[in-house]
């Protein structure tokens, strides 16, 4: 009992070490890594890292590898996660399984020693225990197998499996690239079975396998998200979401979403993988590839792969249907198919320049036999619109359309064709037109036409080819002249290699009214064929053609040295008004073959392109291929040229010549070759080379100082030598004149697929530019001691450097690079202006006597060339600028602008003889298309002059905003005292009419165009002191008030009154009217104020304490205007008493008359003053008016005017009596005058003239 007591002992603690052993290997780290040291054992080429956890209640394992003779595994990280719950159940539950990092390479398949046996199709897989994965994820995968490489970002699923079920939940695979393998590193597989096909010819229907599937399925959700296939034609997909089940041979897709670059599908459909296979589906897909994009295309089918009903429409611009009915299962694969289009175009997402519309094709049949119709209309351009409609029959083998139909033009088309193409390719047909009107399409070609043509022709069994044309006839009229067609011709190639070339007619003619060309003849072993032109008027067959050509084309010989000889004449030759040739000669021989022989030449006279002219024209080619020679010589305006080239034609090489001799005429003058030049052109390279020459003018030349090289790469080194600016004259204006002369060099290289190399250097030394600008001032000059611009173009950047040292002045110099030419241009630049000084500009500015300043500036421009930062100052000093006509001397001016990268400042102090006027402003342009400035001006006081008119004492405080949309101005502007005088209107201020239409040369009017690019905001408050004076047309007035001007989108606005001072004067009716009231009032457009104003004659100068005078009420365009008094009393006598102070009834009737004649004559000469002074201007006198002056018996009528700078000419004829008095005053300075006086009397008078309140 003790041994058996000891012996099942021995077996229980033999069976708990076993457990203990069990329970360590499976829960204990130290398991996992006895299970990692067994598996590296086993397998040499496996490695593993770190592991932690334990087998069953989870674990990491780091770093594994495996690696042989055909297959490389990295993971970096593998995790697997059980439930253990389920050990105890029969399940198996993975909690988590996640794979991080794989590569994976397997460039070849591993060596197989045994073949493998065929197995018996699985009709039902079920397994004995659940299994079910809650979560799976494989990150960063990397596979690369036969060189077809995958990887992805990320994968995620979870599934189930019961029995027979598998149930796949959300899935999700994201950021996939394929890259298959190239078609010659493809590896071929070859099959260790044979299946043998046997289709029986009798067969007549397909018989499909009934497929069940082992297992039913259910996908919740499969997503792929950005998959992309990398290759020469890359395709990606944004989004494929699946929904699917599947049990037996039933398969369902609830759902099927693509989303790509081409477009996005929508679908689902139900298929039965047994019997006939009955199936549905139905798909929409939106279409964004172009040019089809945004249209829709929908697709319906239903039944089963026995018969198949299929409905698909075309929606968008372009509209189709097709419906139809079809027998898959079939051999012979019946179908009936109806395809429909409302409007078809091309291009698609352009306006349409090809439709086909309502178009309807029917088709029936079998690929034994089938029948087909078809109705269309089609137009674009340039063709004519057609309708077209045809049927035929068919099969695998041929085509037979045996009624076709088109109406165009006004006529009709019919025909039939046959095409066979069971052994060779052949075909016949017959096409017949009658009273088609090309005139409908094209109306310079009116008429009608009808004619037959009948076709045969085919493919040889030696590759060749053959086509006769038995029977072309055509007649008929095109712009009222006869045209006929008529001919036969056979043409063939039996070996398809040119050495059995048949060409054979026994004349095809054309003829249309006078004009005609025949060919007859043969082209066979030997050539016999003649071609002859004959059109003594091209007018009668072509609209805006004239002239005659006549001639002869003769091809004779063998068709191994064939000989071709030219003779054409043409006269009067011309196209519309655009050229014209008087005549041309061409004549020559020419033998192809075995080797190019020729002799021809061609001479043209007097034709004309535009303003280019050519006087003759005489062109010379003669020799053979080995030695060969041309000359041209042509003589016209503006150019014309004398060349000769010797040349040689080598079919292994090239061709090789020389530039034997050369000159050509310019509107610069004559430039000669200065010695012979070779020439090549090598056929391998595709390279051509220039020898070093130049064309020479005296000293000048235009020169290549090494020998160019052209082709897909090369070098060319250029220099310009002496070009004096004297050969610019003809194209100059000719106050402009230019003196000095040019040199440049100039070196580029280039070649594929690398960035352009170019370097020039440009020279010019000490020279000028001058231009008159008036006949009576000096003339503007500008001169030069040397200008220099160096640049250099090489990968893909541009340097260049400048200096312009003008002379007896400051320079000019600066540099610059433009980085990334091909791409995001950038510059880096800088500009220096030194002590530039402005009196050169003198004469150009009229009516200053002095002009003169200096301008510095040294800016630095960086950043994109198309918004570049600037840094820097720009500054204007010492500026001064006066003179006697001009608004406004400056005494000395300093401007200062200073630039930080995208903002600037500006200050100004401008100094006058008044006071000093500021400037301040500031400007941003980070945005370019919001940029924006201000800009301040503030001054007192200063005295601006607008000679002889206007000189007023303005204080300004004005503010200027501006943008890319509008400009604003603001703030007041005081004039404390002016003197304002009009003689007469300005021309501009006769505007024209609101009703003048300007009319294009097409007769359709022309849109104004607005003067400034944005809206302009105004609000400014004008203060007029109380010593503003007026004289303007009888007029002498103090004006004093306040206006506001106003703009906001529409034209200027004024608010305001304006009144005349009293003691003012207003000369009318030949008298000086006190102005006892005077308003003028705005308050709106600037030329529609309204008048209040009364003026009455002086009551000191009036009889009887009456009170007469004019009042003018109303708008300033239709002012109403009306004569009063006080006493009241009629029109007649209150005018008396306006004129003469004096009743109409007054005793004293003659001095009433006198004063009464006076006014009248006033009155008179007042409507005569712009007459007068058009007059004047005409015989050169300035201010040449007529006037009254004096009272009374002592009344005279005054013409003056100046005839020279300062010295005016005044002479009066007495009204009352003959005294004449002639006065002559001249101008000493200003205010100061001499006068000289000879009437009754003599006299000579010093005159100052001056003004006090």
């Amino acid at each position: 009992m003790i041994w058996v007591k000891r012996i099942a002992l021995a077996i229980l603690a033999l069976l708990l070490l076993l457990v203990i052993a069990v329970a360590v290997i499976l829960y204990t780290p130290a398991g996992l890594k006895v299970a990692s040291w067994g598996a590296q054992k086993a397998l040499p080429a496996l490695s593993i890292g770190d592991t932690t956890g334990s087998l069953l209640s989870g674990f990491q394992i780091d770093n594994v590898r495996y690696q042989d003779s055909s297959m490389d595994l990295a993971v970096k990280q593998l995790n697997l996660t059980l439930d253990d719950r389920c050990l105890l159940t029969p399940e198996i539950c993975i909690s988590d399984l996640g794979i991080n990092g794989v590569t994976f390479s397997m460039p070849k398949l591993p060596p197989v020693t045994e073949p493998e046996q065929p197995s018996k199709p699985v009709t039902k897989i079920s397994l004995p225990i659940p299994i079910k994965v809650d979560k799976v994820t494989l990150d960063h995968i990397d596979l690369d197998i036969l060189a077809n490489k995958v990887s992805w970002q990320h994968f995620s699923t979870a599934a189930t499996v019961v029995g027979s079920h598998v149930t796949l939940k959300p899935t999700d695979w994201e950021n996939i690239k394929l890259a298959l393998a190239p078609a010659e590193k493809s590896v071929k597989l070859k099959s260790k079975s044979k299946v043998n096909v046997k289709a029986k010819s009798d067969a007549t229907v397909i018989t499909l396998p009934d497929v069940v599937l082992p297992m039913s399925f259910n996908i919740e959700r499969f997503t792929v998200k950005n998959f992309e296939l990398v290759g020469k034609t890359p395709q990606k997909v944004s989004l494929l979401e699946l929904i699917a089940s599947g049990k037996g041979s039933e398969v369902n897709v609830e759902k099927l979403q693509i989303n790509a670059p081409q477009a996005n599908l929508n679908a689902k459909a139900q298929v039965t993988l047994a019997g006939d296979y009955p199936l549905t589906l139905d798909a929409d897909a939106k279409i964004a590839m172009k040019p089809i994009n945004g249209h829709r295309l929908t697709l319906k089918a239903h039944g089963s792969l026995r018969k198949l009903l299929v409905d698909a429409q075309l929606k968008g611009k372009l509209d189709a249907v097709i419906k139809g009915q079809l027998s898959p299962l079939k051999a012979d694969f019946p179908f009936d198919v109806a395809v429909s289009s409302k409007h078809l175009q091309w291009p698609i997402d352009k306006p349409a320049e090809f439709t086909v519309d309502n178009t309807v094709i029917d088709a029936k049949g079998s690929l034994k036999g089938f029948t087909f119709k078809a109705n269309s209309s089609i137009d674009g351009t340039p063709m004519p619109a057609v309708k077209l409609a045809l049927n035929g029959k068919g099969d695998l083998n041929q085509v037979d359309l045996s009624s076709l139909k088109i109406n165009t033009l006004g006529g009709v088309v019919t025909g039939n064709a046959q095409a066979n193409w069971k052994k060779l390719v052949s075909w016949n047909g017959q096409l017949a037109f009658a009273d088609i009107q090309p005139g409908l399409q094209w109306p310079a070609a009116k008429g009608n036409v009808s004619g037959k043509l009948v076709t045969s022709g085919g493919l040889t069994k030696q590759g060749g080819w053959f086509v006769k044309l038995p029977q072309l006839a055509v007649d008929g009229t095109i712009m009222k002249q006869a045209l006929t067609l008529v001919g036969q011709l056979d043409a063939s190639d039996i070996n398809g290699k040119g050495d059995s070339l048949q060409v054979n007619t026994p004349g095809l003619t054309l003829k249309h009214g006078p004009n005609g060309m025949m060919v007859k003849g043969q082209l066979d072993k030997t050539w016999n064929m003649i071609a002859n032109i004959d059109a003594p008027d091209l007018s009668k067959s072509l609209a805006g053609l004239h002239g005659a050509v006549k001639g002869d084309v003769k091809l004779s010989g063998s068709m191994a040295t064939p000989d071709i000889k030219l003779d054409l004449q043409g006269d009067d030759l011309g196209w519309q008004q655009l050229a014209s040739l008087a005549s041309f000669d061409l004549k020559g021989n020419v033998t192809p073959l075995p080797a190019m022989k020729a002799d021809i030449s061609l001479t043209a006279a007097k034709g004309k392109y535009g303003t280019t002219t050519l006087d003759d024209l005489k062109i010379l080619f003669k020799g053979t291929e080995q030695q060969h020679s041309l000359s041209v010589n042509a003589k016209g305006d503006p150019v014309g040229a004398n060349l000769l080239i010797d040349g040689a034609f080598n079919k292994q090489t090239g061709w090789q010549g020389t530039l034997a001799k050369g000159d050509i005429t310019t509107p610069v003058g004559d430039w000669v070759l200065n010695h012979p030049t070779s020439i090549r052109y090598d056929l391998k390279t595709a390279m051509a080379t220039v020898g070093a020459h130049c064309w020479q003018q005296g000293k000048a030349g235009i020169c290549l100082t090494q020998d160019l090289t052209a082709g897909a790469s090369g070098q060319a080194q250029l220099a310009v030598r002496h070009f004096n600016f004297n050969l610019l004259k003809p194209f100059l204006p000719p106050e402009l004149k230019v003196n000095g002369e040019l040199g440049a060099n100039v070196d580029a290289k280039w070649a594929p697929k690398t960035a352009p190399y170019v370097k020039a250097n440009i020279m010019m030394p000490a020279g000028g530019i001058s231009q008159q600008v008036s006949s009576d001032e000096q003339p503007l000059k500008l001169g030069w001691d040397k200008v220099t611009l160096n640049a250099d173009m090489q990968d893909n950047t541009l340097n260049a450097n400048w200096l312009v040292a003008i002379k007896d002045n400051g320079d000019l110099s600066g540099r610059a690079t433009i980085s990334n030419l091909q791409g995001d241009k950038q510059i880096n630049a800088n500009v220096k202006l030194d002590r530039f000084t402005l009196g050169f500009l003198e004469p150009m500015i009229k009516d200053y006597h002095k002009f003169d300043g200096q301008v510095d500036t040294n800016l630095t421009v960086t950043g994109p060339i198309l918004h570049p930062a600037v840094n820097g100052l720009l500054k204007v000093t010492k500026l001064e600028a006066t003179g006697r006509k001009v608004p406004l001397d400056i005494k000395n001016a300093d401007i200062k602008l200073a630039f930080s990268g995208y903002n600037a400042s500006l200050i100004g102090n401008i100094y006058t003889p008044d006071g000093q006027l500021l400037l301040r402003g500031t400007g941003n342009w980070q945005d370019m298309a919001a940029w924006k400035t201000k800009l301040n001006i503030n001054g007192k006081e200063l005295k601006v002059s607008v000679p002889p008119m206007v000189a007023l004492k303005v204080s300004p405080d004005l503010t200027i905003e501006a943008s890319p949309t509008a400009a604003e101005i603001t703030g007041k502007i005081g004039i404390p005292w002016g003197r304002i005088t009009v003689n007469q209107l300005p021309k501009s201020a006769v505007k024209v009419s609101k009703d003048q239409v300007i009319l294009k040369d097409d007769l359709q009017p022309l849109k104004a165009k607005s003067e400034v690019p944005f809206d302009i905001k105004t609000n400014i408050f004008v203060h007029i002191g109380d010593d503003v004076k007026l004289s303007a047309f009888g007029l002498k007035a103090g004006l004093l008030g306040d206006l506001n001007i106003r703009q906001a989108g529409k034209g200027p606005m004024i608010y305001g009154e304006v009144n005349i001072a009293k003691g003012s004067y207003y000369r009318a009716l030949g008298q000086e009217l006190l102005i006892r009231k005077g308003q003028i009032l705005f308050n709106g457009p600037a030329e529609q104020p309204y008048l209040s104003i009364e003026a009455i004659r002086d009551p000191d100068n009036v009889e009887d304490d009456v009170i007469a005078g004019v009042r003018v009420t109303g708008p300033a365009d239709k002012p109403e205007v009306n004569i009063f008094s006080d006493p009241a009393m009629p029109q007649q006598n209150a005018l008396s008493y306006i004129l003469t102070g004096k009743n109409l009834d007054s005793e004293s009737s003659g001095d009433s008359n006198s004063a009464m004649t006076t006014a009248l004559i006033g009155m008179g000469l007042a409507q005569s003053g712009q007459l007068v002074g058009d007059v004047g201007e005409a015989v050169g006198v300035k201010d040449l008016s007529l006037s009254t002056s004096g009272a009374g018996d002592d009344s005279q009528v005054t013409i003056s005017g100046y005839i020279a700078p300062g010295l005016q000419v005044k002479y009066g004829v007495g009204i009352f009596n003959q005294v004449d008095e002639f006065t002559l005053r001249y101008r000493l300075m200003r205010n100061l005058y001499v006068e000289a006086v000879s009437g009754l009397d003599q006299a000579v008078d010093l005159l100052y003239q001056f003004e006090f309140n």
